[in-house]
């Protein structure tokens, strides 16, 4: 991602590790504020603009204003010396007189001293200081200024396709996976579109950090903002309803609302407006109560995912870092506004989803456009990846010889240009077309050498890839014991890491190993789970496949009946997604 933060005014990161350790443990909190003063803001630099740029947060008014650098030269003096002001928002808070000043005061050092030293990551917005005045009862947080408003009026005001809104998506969850990565973790405490802000480079940037547990820690219990409080109950797990702290799987259960927002461009419980109705639902099934897989027919993995973030115990929840690997690998890229039709990233993009779904036609002609747009724009890096990606394609529709081509051409332009996850993923691609030629020593050279790349760089989408075909062609050679220790590798990691696609393929080689081997029972077993999966994520050829190997199991069974109704639901789903090469293979 591309950082934009101003580099004219950016100040130093706080060494305060031992401040923050002190302050955490009971220790002095003016010691610890200490460390904050080279953020403080004299009030004096701040020009506040018209009041049309007001924005109402969740937790104060925020406001337009300039940033200047000195508090006495003249504004055009000041500017030839230091540059033009920087453009702001002001998050003001006010806090009540009768709040204990002493715990408010150690409460807001504790939160400034988290926030100021997490800069380093681009999804999460700049701290870039502060103003208290304790005889006011104000303090005001000053962070950069995002023209393009919240992830909810963006979405509003353009029409974005799948793959720019997996975009954004990304990044509110790489963002979240950083903040969580912390020891000990950081909790945001307050995910919903209101606090997800998009940048010059239609970048998505969490906001309003800290500011959900500010007010609610030790001391804060009246906190206010200059329009009262506004609370986030839509987004709440069923623990934080329950009055338990917030956590990293609270976060995540947000996240998923989040999505919901993004994806539909609606509310958490849309249309219910009474809190308490909102609470009850929520006990009642922490699940919404509205078909997903409908509404996210496009990209069901993401419907998928949300599904999990959504479970009621936050022990079942994945991880922010699963969250953010089953996202990567989605078809992604940043929106691109204008009237200049679609650009040659989009398309490839939109390419993944059609193929995804089976449509190769459509998806190969996106890709052939693409193509032209990259060979028009001399992008060396484009044509690279849409040869790759036409590799895939023929690669699925049953054309080894011309993926092998493909993909050739490919390679020689990713190795040039150095990018060895894409010389991965292309040597990953020849080791498959080759194993389906029977070629099993070239196709294991290839999927072995993809496999230490993607090892080298934590990969482990890519790992799971190449362990399941190296898996599969240890099976066609009957190195039965190989390929069962190949494919419980492949699939512990694929379940450790939250890639459900990678998991329900390798079930479905471990299935055939079985039903080789005349394990009827344990076969069935394990392409039922399969199959599950595929359902839920979308992916219409396993459940095919599962349903194929289900019927010849219970046929073998002898158990006619149901072996037909498998067959048939097989051979219909075959045809409506164009993948009767599969039924072929048997």
């Amino acid at each position: 991602m591309i950082d934009t933060r101003q580099e004219s005014l950016s100040i130093p990161i706080v060494s305060s590790e031992d401040s923050k350790r002190r302050l955490a443990g009971g220790g002095d909190v003016d010691e610890a504020y200490q460390a904050l003063r080279r953020y403080q803001i004299n009030q004096r630099r701040l020009v506040f603009l018209a009041d049309n740029h007001r924005r109402a947060g969740g937790y104060g008014i925020v406001r337009k204003a300039q940033l200047h650098s000195s508090t006495y030269l003249p504004t055009w003096w000041a500017s030839r010396q230091y540059g033009p002001p920087q453009v702001v928002a002001i998050k003001q808070i006010k806090i009540s007189a009768i709040d204990d000043a002493s715990e408010v005061k150690r409460a807001f050092t504790k939160e400034m001293l988290a926030w100021s030293g997490l800069e380093t990551h681009p999804g999460i917005a700049k701290f870039i200081g502060f103003y208290t005045n304790a005889e006011l009862s104000e303090a005001w947080i000053l962070s950069p200024w995002e023209s393009n408003g919240n992830v909810s009026e963006f979405i509003r005001q353009h029409a974005l396709e799948v793959p720019e809104k997996l975009s954004l998506i990304y990044d509110t969850i790489d963002a979240l996976a950083f903040l969580h990565q912390h020891n000990p973790p950081v909790c945001h405490g307050d995910v919903k579109s209101a606090n997800v802000l998009i940048n010059n480079n239609f970048r998505a940037v969490l906001c309003d950090f800290g500011l959900a547990r500010l007010h609610g820690d030790s001391g804060f219990g009246r906190l206010e903002t200059s329009t009262g409080f506004k609370g986030s109950i839509r987004w709440c797990s069923p623990e934080l309803l329950n009055g338990q702290p917030r956590t990293p799987s609270s976060d995540v259960y947000a996240w998923a609302w989040l999505v919901w927002e993004i994806m539909t461009g609606e509310l958490p419980d849309e249309g219910t407006s009474a809190d308490y109705a909102i609470i009850l639902r929520v006990f009642a099934d922490p699940r919404p109560q509205f078909d997903g897989e409908i509404r996210l027919s496009d990209c069901l993995q993401v419907w998928e995912l949300m599904t999990r973030c959504w479970a009621a115990e936050p022990e079942r929840r994945p991880t922010s870092i699963m969250c953010r690997t089953s996202i990567t690998f989605l078809p992604r890229c940043p929106p691109a506004l204008g009237d200049h039709g679609l650009s040659a990233a989009l398309l490839e993009n939109l390419s993944d989803l059609e193929t995804w779904k089976a449509n190769y036609k459509k998806g190969f002609a996106h890709l052939e456009h693409a193509l032209l747009l990259y060979e028009e724009e001399g992008n060396e890096k484009g044509i690279a990846s849409v040869l790759r990606k036409q590799a895939a394609v023929l690669h699925r529709h049953s054309d080894p010889a011309k993926a092998l081509q493909t993909a050739s051409a490919a390679l020689e332009k990713l190795r040039s240009l150095d990018d060895p996850l894409g010389t991965a993923e292309t040597l990953y691609l020849m080791g498959s077309a080759l194993s389906l030629q029977s070629k099993h020593d070239d196709a294991t050279a290839f999927l072995n050498e993809a496999l230490e790349i993607f090892r080298v760089h934590d990969n482990n989408v890519g790992v799971v890839e190449c362990l399941e075909r190296v898996g599969e062609i240890q099976r066609w050679e009957g190195r039965y014991e190989d390929a069962l220790s190949t494919l419980e590798d492949a699939v512990t990691i694929a379940s450790r890491c939250g890639d459900k696609f990678g998991e329900a393929r390798v079930l479905m080689v471990l299935g055939s190993l079985d039903l080789d081997r005349d394990r009827f029972d344990q076969a069935a077993t394990i392409f039922l789970g399969a199959c599950d999966i595929a359902r839920r994520i979308g992916w219409e050829q396993g459940v095919c496949i599962a349903l194929l190997r289900l019927g010849t199991i219970r046929r073998l069974q002898g158990s006619e009946g149901e072996a037909e109704e498998l067959l048939k639901e097989s051979t219909s789903i075959s045809r409506n997604c164009n993948v009767r090469w599969r039924l072929a293979q048997g």
